[in-house]
């Protein structure tokens, strides 16, 4: 049995660090450390990581941090071939579990990692990418509004 509020408690921490990302008051890469940051620290309580990103999930490219447009499609990890070390894909891109990624950050990734390049399966996915046959999910455009199903604390600004 997994623990739930381990992933409410970093999905807090995600929200605050996107809210700071947006502002530009933190960067790319401290954004995206903290927030990979807490996809990991779930483990420590038998959490899910895509409970503690799921503030960004619907919307967000997990590479790139970019608002991903309500209607344009995100792409999976998931999709890839079984066979794939997705796990070492993860690390060697730089991408947040439990994030699909935008178009542009997807053919890096796929780009960037040989190992696909050359895999039949990932040529067929890129193919039904082309063919506009791709059934990835869809964005919703705008951060989830609730916490994986309570309500959010206040806005914690307090230290200012």
């Amino acid at each position: 049995m997994s623990c739930h509020d381990i992933g409410r408690g970093l999905n807090e921490v995600v929200r605050m660090t996107i809210s700071l990302y947006n502002s530009k008051r933190i960067g790319l890469k401290e954004a995206k450390s903290i927030i990979a940051t807490c996809a990991e620290a779930v483990n420590w309580c038998d959490g899910n990581s895509y409970e503690a990103v799921d503030y960004i999930s619907g919307c967000t490219c997990g590479k790139c941090l970019k608002r991903i447009s309500k209607g344009e499609k995100i792409y999976l990890l998931s999709d890839l071939p079984w066979d794939v070390n997705i796990s070492r894909i993860t690390m060697k891109s730089r991408i947040i579990q439990g994030c699909g990624l935008c178009f542009e950050c997807f053919m890096d990734m796929i780009e960037e990692n040989e190992e696909l390049t050359h895999h039949k399966a990932v040529i067929d996915l890129l193919k039904s990418i082309s063919d506009n046959t791709y059934e990835g999910d869809i964005s919703t455009g705008i951060y989830e509004d609730n916490n994986n199903g309570c309500r959010w604390v206040r806005e914690v600004d307090w230290f200012d």
